[in-house]
Protein backbone atom coordinates (compact mmCIF):
# COMPACT_ATOMS: atom_id res chain seq x y z
CA UNK A 1 0.00 0.00 0.00
CA UNK A 2 1.42 3.74 -0.72
CA UNK A 3 2.35 5.72 1.98
CA UNK A 4 -0.24 7.93 3.10
CA UNK A 5 -0.52 10.36 5.82
CA UNK A 6 0.80 10.12 9.36
CA UNK A 7 -1.89 9.37 12.03
CA UNK A 8 0.04 8.60 15.84
CA UNK A 9 -2.97 7.62 17.91
CA UNK A 10 -1.51 7.97 21.94
CA UNK A 11 -3.80 6.45 24.67
CA UNK A 12 -1.58 8.44 27.85
CA UNK A 13 -3.25 10.22 30.21
CA UNK A 14 -3.64 14.40 29.08
CA UNK A 15 -1.89 16.88 31.40
CA UNK A 16 -4.06 18.61 33.29
CA UNK A 17 -2.60 21.84 32.18
CA UNK A 18 -4.64 25.11 31.55
CA UNK A 19 -4.38 28.93 30.40
CA UNK A 20 -4.23 29.06 26.48
CA UNK A 21 -5.17 32.16 25.48
CA UNK A 22 -7.12 32.04 22.28
CA UNK A 23 -10.95 31.23 22.19
CA UNK A 24 -11.92 28.46 20.47
CA UNK A 25 -13.40 29.19 17.17
CA UNK A 26 -16.37 26.63 16.29
CA UNK A 27 -18.50 26.09 13.14
CA UNK A 28 -21.18 23.38 12.71
CA UNK A 29 -22.59 21.57 9.82
CA UNK A 30 -26.69 21.82 9.64
CA UNK A 31 -27.16 19.99 6.11
CA UNK A 32 -29.77 17.67 5.81
CA UNK A 33 -30.83 14.95 3.30
CA UNK A 34 -32.61 11.75 1.65
CA UNK A 35 -29.10 10.10 0.53
CA UNK A 36 -28.12 7.41 1.84
CA UNK A 37 -24.54 6.29 2.81
CA UNK A 38 -23.50 2.72 3.00
CA UNK A 39 -23.05 0.50 6.39
CA UNK A 40 -20.33 2.54 8.09
CA UNK A 41 -16.54 0.73 8.62
CA UNK A 42 -17.03 -1.38 11.85
CA UNK A 43 -13.62 -1.46 13.16
CA UNK A 44 -13.92 -0.25 16.71
CA UNK A 45 -15.73 0.44 19.47
CA UNK A 46 -17.78 3.87 18.72
CA UNK A 47 -16.74 6.49 21.69
CA UNK A 48 -17.17 9.31 19.99
CA UNK A 49 -20.52 11.73 20.94
CA UNK A 50 -21.79 12.72 17.03
CA UNK A 51 -20.01 15.85 17.02
CA UNK A 52 -16.26 16.09 15.00
CA UNK A 53 -14.28 18.04 17.48
CA UNK A 54 -10.57 18.76 15.74
CA UNK A 55 -8.06 20.89 17.68
CA UNK A 56 -5.39 22.77 15.72
CA UNK A 57 -1.61 23.39 16.44
CA UNK A 58 -0.58 26.05 14.09
CA UNK A 59 2.13 28.51 14.15
CA UNK A 60 -0.01 32.41 15.18
CA UNK A 61 2.85 34.16 16.61
CA UNK A 62 6.71 33.92 15.22
CA UNK A 63 8.42 33.55 12.27
CA UNK A 64 5.79 30.91 10.68
CA UNK A 65 2.84 33.01 12.21
CA UNK A 66 2.19 33.86 8.39
CA UNK A 67 1.77 30.44 7.51
CA UNK A 68 -0.40 29.30 10.66
CA UNK A 69 -3.00 31.88 9.33
CA UNK A 70 -2.57 30.29 5.79
CA UNK A 71 -3.61 26.91 7.82
CA UNK A 72 -6.40 28.46 9.58
CA UNK A 73 -8.30 29.97 6.87
CA UNK A 74 -7.44 26.44 5.04
CA UNK A 75 -9.68 24.71 7.92
CA UNK A 76 -12.34 27.33 8.40
CA UNK A 77 -12.99 27.00 4.02
CA UNK A 78 -13.16 23.31 4.53
CA UNK A 79 -15.57 23.08 7.16
CA UNK A 80 -17.36 25.83 5.17
CA UNK A 81 -17.53 23.33 1.90
CA UNK A 82 -18.97 20.73 4.01
CA UNK A 83 -21.43 22.74 5.62
CA UNK A 84 -22.63 24.23 2.22
CA UNK A 85 -22.67 20.68 0.27
CA UNK A 86 -25.83 19.24 0.97
CA UNK A 87 -25.37 15.56 -0.27
CA UNK A 88 -24.22 14.09 3.53
CA UNK A 89 -26.71 13.74 6.66
CA UNK A 90 -26.45 15.80 9.61
CA UNK A 91 -22.48 15.58 10.75
CA UNK A 92 -21.68 18.64 12.99
CA UNK A 93 -18.19 20.14 13.04
CA UNK A 94 -16.42 22.00 15.75
CA UNK A 95 -12.83 23.59 15.25
CA UNK A 96 -10.50 24.64 18.40
CA UNK A 97 -7.31 27.10 17.13
CA UNK A 98 -4.74 27.04 19.57
CA UNK A 99 -0.81 28.13 19.15
CA UNK A 100 1.75 25.95 18.35
CA UNK A 101 4.56 28.64 18.95
CA UNK A 102 4.77 28.84 22.95
CA UNK A 103 3.67 26.02 25.73
CA UNK A 104 2.94 23.13 23.61
CA UNK A 105 2.12 20.71 26.06
CA UNK A 106 -0.17 23.72 27.76
CA UNK A 107 -1.85 24.02 24.20
CA UNK A 108 -2.54 20.54 23.39
CA UNK A 109 -3.66 19.94 26.93
CA UNK A 110 -6.08 22.65 26.59
CA UNK A 111 -7.50 21.09 23.25
CA UNK A 112 -7.76 17.24 25.26
CA UNK A 113 -9.77 19.19 28.03
CA UNK A 114 -11.99 20.26 25.38
CA UNK A 115 -12.59 16.63 24.43
CA UNK A 116 -11.01 17.52 20.59
CA UNK A 117 -11.44 13.93 18.62
CA UNK A 118 -8.12 14.97 16.48
CA UNK A 119 -5.46 17.62 16.86
CA UNK A 120 -4.08 18.94 12.97
CA UNK A 121 -0.42 19.53 13.41
CA UNK A 122 1.74 22.76 11.26
CA UNK A 123 2.26 21.20 7.67
CA UNK A 124 5.64 23.61 7.89
CA UNK A 125 7.13 21.56 10.07
CA UNK A 126 7.49 17.43 11.74
CA UNK A 127 5.67 16.29 14.85
CA UNK A 128 8.39 17.19 17.62
CA UNK A 129 10.03 13.99 19.39
CA UNK A 130 8.16 13.84 22.21
CA UNK A 131 4.69 14.70 21.37
CA UNK A 132 3.95 11.30 23.71
CA UNK A 133 5.19 12.89 26.50
CA UNK A 134 2.29 15.15 26.36
CA UNK A 135 -0.23 13.17 23.87
CA UNK A 136 -3.78 12.42 25.22
CA UNK A 137 -6.42 10.26 23.97
CA UNK A 138 -6.72 11.87 20.56
CA UNK A 139 -5.61 11.22 17.21
CA UNK A 140 -2.56 13.48 15.82
CA UNK A 141 -2.43 14.26 12.07
CA UNK A 142 0.77 15.44 10.74
CA UNK A 143 -0.26 17.87 8.03
CA UNK A 144 3.66 17.53 6.71
CA UNK A 145 2.44 14.61 5.41
CA UNK A 146 0.54 15.77 2.78
CA UNK A 147 3.00 17.51 1.57
CA UNK A 148 4.93 16.43 -1.37
CA UNK A 149 8.81 16.43 -1.09
CA UNK A 150 7.68 17.70 2.78
CA UNK A 151 7.56 21.25 1.74
CA UNK A 152 3.78 22.80 2.08
CA UNK A 153 2.65 23.65 -1.27
CA UNK A 154 1.85 27.80 -2.13
CA UNK A 155 -1.59 27.85 -3.02
CA UNK A 156 -2.52 28.89 -6.80
CA UNK A 157 -4.41 32.01 -7.20
CA UNK A 158 -8.16 30.27 -7.22
CA UNK A 159 -7.24 28.99 -4.05
CA UNK A 160 -5.94 31.87 -2.40
CA UNK A 161 -8.79 33.73 -3.45
CA UNK A 162 -10.61 31.33 -1.25
CA UNK A 163 -8.59 31.58 1.19
CA UNK A 164 -8.72 35.35 1.55
CA UNK A 165 -12.51 35.17 1.82
CA UNK A 166 -11.87 33.64 5.36
CA UNK A 167 -8.71 35.89 6.18
CA UNK A 168 -8.40 39.23 3.91
CA UNK A 169 -5.11 39.83 5.35
CA UNK A 170 -3.42 36.60 4.68
CA UNK A 171 0.72 37.46 3.65
CA UNK A 172 0.78 33.79 2.73
CA UNK A 173 -0.54 30.37 1.85
CA UNK A 174 1.56 27.69 2.39
CA UNK A 175 0.26 24.84 4.49
CA UNK A 176 -3.68 25.96 3.68
CA UNK A 177 -4.41 23.31 1.55
CA UNK A 178 -2.84 20.87 3.44
CA UNK A 179 -4.92 22.21 6.30
CA UNK A 180 -7.88 22.08 4.25
CA UNK A 181 -7.18 18.49 2.92
CA UNK A 182 -6.79 17.28 6.59
CA UNK A 183 -10.42 18.23 7.86
CA UNK A 184 -11.77 17.25 4.83
CA UNK A 185 -9.98 13.51 5.14
CA UNK A 186 -11.08 13.53 9.23
CA UNK A 187 -14.69 14.19 7.74
CA UNK A 188 -14.90 11.89 5.30
CA UNK A 189 -13.33 9.33 7.95
CA UNK A 190 -16.36 10.55 9.87
CA UNK A 191 -18.65 9.91 7.31
CA UNK A 192 -17.26 6.22 6.85
CA UNK A 193 -16.71 4.97 10.41
CA UNK A 194 -20.10 6.79 11.61
CA UNK A 195 -18.11 7.36 14.57
CA UNK A 196 -16.15 10.67 15.63
CA UNK A 197 -13.73 9.09 17.78
CA UNK A 198 -9.98 9.06 17.61
CA UNK A 199 -10.05 5.17 17.34
CA UNK A 200 -12.48 5.38 14.49
CA UNK A 201 -10.73 8.37 12.24
CA UNK A 202 -7.25 6.17 13.09
CA UNK A 203 -9.38 3.10 10.96
CA UNK A 204 -11.47 4.95 8.49
CA UNK A 205 -8.58 7.34 7.30
CA UNK A 206 -7.31 4.91 5.27
CA UNK A 207 -10.40 3.83 3.73
CA UNK A 208 -10.66 7.76 2.60
CA UNK A 209 -6.76 7.44 0.41
CA UNK A 210 -6.59 3.74 -0.20
CA UNK A 211 -9.44 3.09 -3.03
CA UNK A 212 -10.35 3.31 -6.28
CA UNK A 213 -12.39 6.15 -7.04
CA UNK A 214 -10.74 9.32 -7.44
CA UNK A 215 -12.49 12.25 -6.11
CA UNK A 216 -11.24 15.91 -5.53
CA UNK A 217 -13.88 17.36 -3.13
CA UNK A 218 -16.17 16.92 -0.56
CA UNK A 219 -19.08 16.26 -2.56
CA UNK A 220 -17.60 14.15 -5.25
CA UNK A 221 -16.17 11.80 -2.21
CA UNK A 222 -19.29 11.64 -0.82
CA UNK A 223 -20.98 10.78 -3.87
CA UNK A 224 -19.17 7.70 -4.77
CA UNK A 225 -19.15 6.67 -0.71
CA UNK A 226 -22.93 6.43 -1.67
CA UNK A 227 -22.38 4.64 -4.69
CA UNK A 228 -20.43 1.97 -2.32
CA UNK A 229 -17.14 2.53 -3.93
CA UNK A 230 -14.28 2.88 -1.86
CA UNK A 231 -12.52 6.38 -2.42
CA UNK A 232 -9.05 7.86 -2.60
CA UNK A 233 -9.56 11.76 -2.01
CA UNK A 234 -6.92 13.86 -3.59
CA UNK A 235 -8.04 17.05 -3.30
CA UNK A 236 -5.76 20.22 -2.99
CA UNK A 237 -2.72 18.62 -2.66
CA UNK A 238 -3.24 15.72 -5.16
CA UNK A 239 -1.65 12.56 -4.96
CA UNK A 240 0.40 11.37 -2.26
CA UNK A 241 3.27 9.11 -2.56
Amino acid sequence: MPHRPTIAVFFLLALALTGCAAAPTATSTTSTTSTTIPTPVVSTSPTGDGTLSIGTLFPMTGENAASGAAQVAGTEIAVRDILADQTTPTHPVQLIHRNSDGDLAAAYADLTARGVDLVLWDATTALPEDVDSFAGNTAIVALIDFANGGTALAADEEFTARLKTADPGLTATAGGAEAYDGVTTAALAFVITADDGGASLEAGWPRVVSGTAVCASWGECVFALTQNQIIDYQGMTGRRS
